[in-house]
Formats: structure tokens, C-alpha cells, sequence
């Protein structure tokens, strides 16, 4: 996608409160799938989707140290996202500091975020389910002789 592509003219990236209560975080595991409630802080990555133009929403403290190194790669000034310029002085402050810090403020990750101590085994049975199938993928195939 072209830096003039998409939504808006943040190139990719929009940051606005949540319009309703209708989309779900894209966020990680285990927000993932929770609504995003209407006046909630919220980032959008535009993506495409059958052909159009479309955001995946998250929560602003779903927002990985990952994606928001991202977001500065494309957009060095915090001024430069789509629809910081809408946001009061408040929520400026709070995405102007996680740019610098390089990670959203504990106090912004939503409770649907938070993992539990039931998550953790969660978590490391996807790690060992996965290890299992990575082994099997790189254990080459014997083929039975047939009689």
C-alpha cells in the first residue's frame, strides 16, 4: 500500500475514541475479539479487505511495543497520525508519552488485556502445540514399503 492509500492521511495508522460499541480489538491474545466500548481510546491499522479499505481496531493499550515502533517508522512525529489532531489535550499527552517511552502506560491496558494466572497455561500449551508441529513438519515423511 502507497503512502497515500487508505483512510485518512495518516498513511495506515488512525488513532480516534471508538464511534460505537461494534468492533472488536484485534489486539492480542486474551483481549482479542473483546468490544471496544464507545468513547474507548482506540488505534486503526487500515487494511485491505475484498478490495476495500478497511481498519482493525484495538484498544490503545492493546497497542504492542511492536506495532507502536511501526507506527513511528512511518510517522517519526507523534502529530503526523491520522486523527491525533481530533483528540483532547489528555489523550495527546498519553500517545505522546508511549512514543517516547516506546510502550502504551499500564494504566491504558484495558482489563480484557490483563492475563490471568489460569492464562499462563493457555500460553505455553500453544507454545508446545506448536513445537510439536514444527517438529513434525521438519521430520522428513518415511514411506511404507508395500507388499
Amino acid at each position: 500500500m502507497s503512502d497515500d492509500e487508505g483512510k485518512g492521511s495518516g498513511g495506515g495508522y488512525r488513532i480516534e475514541l471508538a464511534k460505537s460499541k461494534q468492533a472488536a480489538c484485534k489486539g492480542p491474545k486474551p483481549c482479542k475479539g473483546t468490544k471496544i466500548q464507545k468513547g474507548e481510546l482506540r488505534m486503526g491499522v487500515v487494511v485491505d479487505f475484498r478490495g476495500h479499505s478497511t481498519f482493525q481496531w484495538r484498544h490503545w493499550g492493546c497497542v504492542t511495543p511492536a506495532v507502536l515502533s511501526n507506527m513511528k517508522k512511518k510517522h517519526p512525529e507523534v502529530e503526523d497520525l491520522d486523527g491525533f489532531e481530533d483528540l483532547d489535550d489528555g489523550f495527546q499527552a498519553k500517545i505522546e508519552t508511549a512514543w517516547q517511552e516506546g510502550h502504551v502506560a499500564d494504566e491504558d491496558i484495558p482489563d480484557s488485556a490483563r492475563k490471568g494466572p489460569d492464562d499462563t497455561n493457555e500460553d505455553e500449551d500453544d507454545d508446545k502445540k506448536k513445537k510439536t508441529a514444527s517438529k513434525r513438519k521438519a521430520a522428513p515423511r518415511k514411506k511404507k514399503a508395500r507388499a
